[in-house]
């Protein structure tokens, strides 16, 4: 099962013979996805699945059976100017050349801001089921569905100062667990914005030919369009060795970009791809904290970075923000290299737009309002809280702290940093709750946040025994998967807890359609749908017209629990042959009550 390259699985139910089960946690390596290979369709499906898809193994299925399964999972969703974006991996279209009988979206959105505006880009045809200043419920249903892009979610809000997003949990059996999201404005005017001096750091090894290098090229000239004559920036240029356009950063001039744009056009390929040596040298470049201090480092591969190497060279607090272009990236060394170093990490795929993609991060860092932060929560007992550096604070960005609490009480926050007229402060109050059962994900998030930080740990400066006892009691406790545990599927361990949404035990799967085939059709299409195991009282299916009006009726009662398929010959009532045109389909059994569009089509 495929997982956004940030999320970790949280817990795996499957349903078996009338019983929901849970996939149980184990000490155990999982097993590789879902093979090994260099080519073909394992290369492609490990590929798709990603480093935190999961693979569980379940027992017999029939062909022609249906097996649900429910995966949860947690991962932050990417922000800037005030949308949230969520992306879904779905696009198998290099090794699937059929399509899903039935594909369904249910999106649910609780936001602190007001809502703004929504979309699903990647699916447009979906419903708005719910639409308030601070709720949304959207709901996507596509039959016959060919699975050739991601899903793509986003929602804006709007944010005219600074403010915040709290949530916490307390628990029975340990400390509480808090999420605390800073939210600065979207916009800042020129006169709040700090001079910035940034470094790009441009790799031109063998790898970065063509497609990859030009678009690089392509965003970094139209990242210096962003600086203004307050600015100052240099570009150095990597590959088995570093080589600086100027000797010092200069100020973003007209004649200076122009000059720099030149010297990018004529950039071609070479050996090698020491990223350490680049980064050392950019460090070299920054002097001082007159400005907000960023470098901007592309990276096709691997490079022998030190992490602590580098926070321990970066005096004055510059971002590092590496960018990653390709399959086969250092993940682990790219992203404690930012984290200890005021910055994050954009990843991109070899087919990815680079050069859109590349663009909006560096919008993000081009608004620099507040330096130096720091954060007084007023009190003793918080612990374990990651991030540990406290970056720049961008307009349109957002600053995001996971962490633990002992005692439940409210208490205040106090929030400053310098800005361009001095030191600037906030006051927010917060409520470290007593609560067990609110807020439940902030549990889920802080211990992916701390299995990630373990990890990365592990993979740069070696396994010992207390790292790997540590992140497997965590993986243990919360029932996420790390890299020494897996989910097995006893058929044993059943699933007692409630739905998240309705506070109902989890059931059978209900009677629902799933489809039909072909869609258009003329003159008839096979209807696909389930009956549920605990089906009892009238099974229908009916057909309406545009207008609403019931102009067939299919008796569906002798059949019993499990997937059917029944011929709608495109016929009325009477016999007679429906017009071209919409009709909807409505699968009753006893109450529960399931819908499908259709396209007759002449």
């Amino acid at each position: 099962f495929p997982l956004p390259p940030d999320a970790r699985a949280t817990e795996f139910i499957y349903w078996a013979d009338g019983k929901v089960y849970k996939a149980v946690l184990k000490v155990r390596e999982q097993a590789t996805n879902p093979g090994t290979g260099e080519g073909g369709i394992i290369a492609e499906v490990n590929k798709y699945i990603g480093r935190n898809g999961i693979k569980v193994a379940l027992r017999d299925i029939k062909p022609g059976d249906i097996q649900k399964v429910k995966l949860f999972y947690v991962s932050r969703c990417d922000y800037y100017a005030g949308q949230a974006s969520y992306r879904f991996p779905l696009d198998t279209g290099d090794f699937v050349t059929t399509p899903l009988d039935h594909l369904q979206f249910s999106v649910f959105v609780e936001s602190g801001p007001e809502i703004v505006g929504f979309d699903v880009p990647s699916h447009p045809n979906f419903t708005v089921v719910r639409e308030e200043a601070h709720a949304l419920h959207l709901e996507m249903v596509q039959p016959k569905a060919w699975l050739a892009r991601d899903f793509e979610f986003t929602y804006t809000t709007q944010q005219d100062e600074m403010g915040l997003d709290f949530y916490s949990v307390a628990n029975d059996s340990m400390d509480g667990h808090f999420i605390l999201n800073v939210r600065p404005k979207n916009e800042a005017d020129d006169v709040e914005v700090f001079p910035r001096r940034i470094i790009f750091v441009l790799s031109n090894s063998g790898n970065m030919f063509g497609y990859k290098l030009d678009q690089c090229i392509k965003a970094v000239k139209a990242s210096m369009t962003l600086l203004n004559e307050n600015d100052f920036f240099n570009i150095l240029v990597y590959n088995s060795s570093v080589n600086l356009w100027e000797a010092k950063p200069v100020p973003a001039t007209t004649a200076n970009i122009e000059a720099a744009a030149n010297h990018l056009d004529a950039l071609s390929s070479a050996w090698g791809s020491r990223m350490d040596l680049a980064l050392e040298a950019a460090l070299g470049q920054i002097t001082d904290d007159a400005f907000v201090n960023s470098i901007v480092i592309f990276t096709d591969g691997r490079s022998p970075i030190d992490p602590r190497a580098v926070e321990a060279a970066n005096t004055y607090k510059a971002g590092v923000f590496p960018v990653g272009l390709g399959d086969d990236m250092d993940r682990a060394r790219l992203e404690m290299t930012a984290a200890l170093n005021y910055g994050f990490v954009t990843y991109f795929e070899e087919d990815d737009n680079i050069y859109t993609g590349v663009e909006q991060l560096l919008h993000k860092i081009s608004r620099p309002i507040l330096k130096d932060m720091v954060m007084e929560f007023g009190r003793a007992d918080l612990y374990d809280i990651l991030p540990e550096k406290y970056p720049a604070v961008y307009a349109g960005s957002y600053f995001f702290m996971t962490g633990r609490y002992a005692n439940p009480s409210e208490s205040a926050l106090a929030m400053a940093g310098a800005s361009v007229n001095g030191v600037t402060s906030f006051d927010f109050k917060l409520d470290f709750t007593d609560q067990t059962n609110v807020n439940k994900f902030a549990e889920r998030l802080w211990a992916k946040e701390k299995i990630d930080a373990l990890e990365r740990e592990i993979e740069i400066y070696g396994e010992t025994e207390a790292l790997r006892q540590q992140t497997t009691a965590l993986s243990l406790q919360y029932n996420i998967r790390c890299r020494y545990t897996a989910y097995v599927a006893d058929y044993e361990t059943e699933y007692t807890r409630v739905d998240d949404r309705t506070n109902e035990p989890a059931a059978m799967p209900s009677s629902y359609l799933i489809g039909n085939y072909p869609n258009p059709f003329n003159p008839s299409t096979t209807i696909n749908f389930v009956i549920a195991e605990t089906a009892v009282g009238v099974k229908l299916i009916k057909i309406y017209n545009a207008l609403g009006q019931l102009v067939a009726v299919i008796d569906v009662s002798h059949l019993g629990p499990g997937r059917h398929a029944i011929l709608f010959d495109g016929r009325d009532f009477y016999g007679q042959p429906l017009p071209s045109g919409q009709y909807f389909v409505r699968l009753q059994v006893g109450d529960q009550v399931s819908a499908l569009r259709i396209l007759l089509m002449k």
